[in-house]
């Protein structure tokens, strides 16, 4: 029997993907940060005092540097069976338990990116960061919303936008397992999903509902077990293989 799919935040997140690299360096694998209410980048210059004696006292300031953060809230959900986080979340909870119980915060940072989810040009940045604040505020049923502090480590660079092609990318897929009956609602998250003409289970279609650009509810089709992958088509084109779009069918 299918289940009743999550809702989620993601479409709230205003005009900003958040990206996390949860591999341990030098690999990387940049995953969504998915459930995002809010989500900001902070950039500021740090200052020093810089008066002469020609300013009769009036303050005058010179750059020293920069530092950066990005501020989020998140609804730290579970699946649907209520039994385990979402991977990216989890990820952060441990990188901040592990700072707070006396690890130290060069052995915990890990790479982020944020862009512009219209794929603008020069509002893409990728950097280091460290989990500073985890703050747990209301709880609903199966979700906690979580305020975040993602507070960075060495300078930001500005990189190529991720979105700046409009091919459609799967970013997550909640659940990921499910029968080989099928019949499962799947979320699936990622972007440029307006459009879309076709989702496809290794070769089999899919029933689907295009929910936002970045959301796309689908019934999984029957398959025999095993790992396949998940493939949106839009206009576009067809979305790339990656481990993020692997749904796996159990007996």
């Amino acid at each position: 029997m299918a289940t009743t799919p999550v809702t989620r935040s993601t479409d709230l997140a205003r005009n900003y993907n958040v990206e996390i690299d949860t591999a341990t360096y030098p690999a990387s694998s940049y995953n969504a940060l998915v459930g995002k209410a809010e989500a900001k980048l902070v950039r500021e210059l740090r200052t020093v005092s810089d008066e002469t004696f020609e300013d009769d006292g009036a303050m005058r300031e010179a750059s020293t540097g920069s530092n950066y953060r990005v501020e989020a809230k998140i609804k730290n959900s579970t699946n649907l069976a209520g039994t385990s986080r979402n991977a990216v979340h989890a990820f952060l909870r441990a990188r901040f338990e592990a700072v707070a119980n006396g690890g130290s915060v060069a052995a915990n940072e890990f790479g982020i990116r944020i862009y512009h989810k219209d794929g603008l040009s020069g509002e893409a940045w990728e950097g280091r960061v460290y989990v500073k604040t985890w703050t747990g505020e209301a709880a609903t049923a199966n979700q906690d919303e979580i305020t975040l502090v993602l507070q960075g480590q060495g300078p930001l660079a500005t990189i190529t936008n991720p979105a700046s092609s409009q091919l459609p990318v799967v970013e997550d897929l909640e659940p990921a397992t499910g029968d080989e009956a099928g019949g499962e609602l799947i979320n699936i998250y990622g972007h440029h999903f307006t459009g879309a003409t076709d989702v496809d289970f290794a070769s089999d279609a899919a029933d689907f509902t295009i929910v936002s650009d970045s959301h796309i509810v689908a019934v999984a089709p029957p398959h025999a077990a095993g790992s396949v992958q998940v493939k949106v088509t839009t206009p576009a084109g067809a979305s790339a293989n990656t481990a993020l779009d692997d749904y796996v069918y159990t007996a």
